[in-house]
């Protein structure tokens, strides 16, 4: 088991603005434009997509300017706080929530398009249920893409002293996240009724593209 799901949400309210300068950031900016393009690739605008554990918004407000029609959803009210702020700033239309997503997702059957779920899985109580929820909400072939990290060492490489902590922390503390790999990733996925488009190991990561 990870560590409970409030200590995630006390931490990611006080890493708000930590994520908000990282967002900023070149290297940050080109990964999240990566990332979206492989969801644009597959789902045509204008979607609709919900950006689950969408933190500070850069994927959710990436895609909105693509012209996707976009909900982006986190249990941190700060991080939905950033993203509202940065929205408004650069006039951009998306829609963010505070809401739990371990829990049933407010979004109607067969509704969406496309769901991005980038590096929160690791926190939730129940993998599983959290997908079983996507497949709900995701209209016949509808696109997930989902990512986790990978047990490796990369990340404690950063050039940055707190996200090489940050990262120390989750590789050396027992249960405080699960990890993933290129077969158990894409195994959760593929039982809960989807199926496997493509499954990418990188540094600190592993992608599963996946269609409903």
């Amino acid at each position: 088991m990870p560590a409970p799901h409030w200590f995630f949400r006390f931490m990611y309210d006080r890493e708000s603005a930590a994520w908000e300068r990282r967002r900023d950031e070149p290297e940050h900016r080109e990964l999240v434009e990566r990332t979206v393009s492989e969801l644009a690739n597959v789902v045509a605008p204008p979607g609709p997509v919900a950006d689950l554990g969408c933190g500070p918004g850069a994927h959710a407000l990436a895609l909105a300017r693509r012209g996707y029609d976009v909900v982006g959803i986190d249990g941190s009210p700060r991080m939905i706080e950033a993203a509202r702020t940065a929205a408004a700033r650069d006039e951009v239309d998306a829609t963010f929530d505070v809401l739990d997503v371990s829990a049933p997702l407010r979004l109607a059957d067969a509704s969406l398009g496309g769901v991005l779920a980038i590096l929160v899985i690791q926190h939730l109580p129940d993998p599983a249920a959290f997908i079983t929820e996507i497949r709900r909400c995701l209209r016949p072939d509808g696109y997930l893409l989902i990512t986790a990290p990978a047990r490796d060492r990369m990340s404690m490489k950063s050039q940055n002293w707190y996200w090489r902590t940050r990262a120390a922390c989750y590789h050396l503390v027992p249960g405080m996240v699960r990890f993933y790999d290129t077969n158990s990733l894409p195994r959760l996925v593929e039982e809960r009724g989807l199926t496997i488009v493509e499954c990418k190991g990188e540094p600190g990561r592993v992608s599963v593209l996946a269609r409903a």
